[in-house]
């Protein structure tokens, strides 16, 4: 009820100080560090991308050739799409060109260093033809996709894929080299022996299933055709074809 008197000022309430001057802020929720893992840098990305393009294109182009193989196959294979492949390989024709350099450098790099070492040429022919095998088996996609090229003529083969190839040759030709000049071996062409030892292994390596096949229908063991039975087999007839007549030394293939 109003009584008439006037109402006398009284002092004015103060603001709360740490409300009225406060200026921290916090930071928005997508600028916290911890709401997001860390993204890997664009050079792991992109190395692991070129990887799986790799592998996947090596199968497709051993399982169906160039012609038969599409960018669209390798990108489902890789999980990739097509853009990242044309990224780091720009054609079908660069990505294969890179597959074979890939092929080729890594069975020089074996066999390199198997004539680089100190034992005798023999032996170092004999590790020769076994690495070769062994190799030929783990990379699996070798093979065929030499069977491949030399059926067409190697026409899509490029001076620096032969340059790589080309070591495979020297890393023989190099051992022959040093046997001829010790005496252990014959006056034999090292290329010729290369065609005669390197061919007949790629022959071997990618007839897998038909082995299989010619064991089953000429009822004969499989076994027989066991890849150790096959390097012993290429050894003897390298040793044979390098030693002179008189010093036949080596190892005896298994004629049962």
């Amino acid at each position: 009820m109003n009584t008439g008197r006037p109402r006398q000022p009284g002092p004015r309430p103060a603001r709360h100080p740490a409300r009225a001057k406060t200026t921290t802020r916090h930071a928005p929720r997508t600028q916290r560090s911890v709401r997001h893992p860390r993204t890997p840098a664009p050079e792991t990305r992109d190395s692991g991308s070129r990887q799986r393009i790799l592998a996947a294109a090596t199968a497709e182009f051993a399982a169906r050739g160039f012609d038969g193989t599409t960018v669209d196959r390798i990108a489902a294979r890789a999980r990739l799409n097509k853009a990242m492949i044309y990224y780091h390989f720009h054609s079908k024709r660069a990505l294969y060109t890179c597959v074979l350099r890939d092929i080729f450098t890594l069975m020089s790099e074996r066999l390199a260093s198997v004539a680089r070492d100190d034992d005798k040429p023999a032996d170092k022919m004999d590790r020769f033809v076994a690495t070769f095998v062994t190799e030929g088996q783990h990379h699996a996609h070798l093979a065929p996709i030499m069977l491949r090229e030399i059926a067409e003529g190697g026409r899509r083969l490029d001076e620096e894929t032969y340059t790589a190839m080309l070591r495979v040759v020297r890393a023989m030709s190099g051992i022959v080299e040093q046997g001829r000049a010790s005496g252990e071996f014959d006056n034999v062409d090292p290329i010729l022996l290369y065609l005669t030892t390197v061919w007949p292994i790629v022959a071997y390596l990618a007839t897998k299933p038909i082995r299989s096949a010619i064991a089953r229908v000429a009822h004969f063991d499989a076994s027989r055709l066991d890849p150790e039975r096959f390097i012993r087999h290429m050894q003897m007839l390298n040793r044979r074809a390098l030693m002179p007549a008189a010093a036949g030394a080596g190892p005896i293939g298994d004629v049962s």
